[in-house]
């Protein structure tokens, strides 16, 4: 479980992302806010929902990795970048 600074929160559902290219998308409903920081290790997005849940959105800078947490539901890899059979090479995160 990770804690996020900002608000000491803790985020239940977590996803560490190997590196591929990677398209987001939103399962449900759209966030309906969205801040972007910028810190010497990593670019976070963090986009807040009508109900006050949160999904953050980490890319690390030193190798393009990203890091996703959210206090609102799964986070889910459709992974094509590791399919050979796959008709699109791009890993799709569908976030909650």
């Amino acid at each position: 479980m990770s804690r996020d600074r900002k608000s000491d929160r803790a985020f239940p559902y977590e996803l560490r992302l190997p590196l591929a290219p990677y398209r987001f998308e939103w399962r449900g409903e759209a966030a309906v806010a969205a801040e972007k920081n910028l810190t010497a290790l990593y670019t976070e997005e963090r986009y807040t929902h009508r109900d006050g849940t949160v999904v953050i959105i980490r890319e690390y800078g030193a190798d393009g990795s990203f890091h996703i947490m959210s206090d609102r539901a799964e986070i889910e890899l459709i992974d094509n970048a590791r399919d050979p059979y796959a008709p699109e090479p791009t890993s799709i995160v569908r976030l909650p």
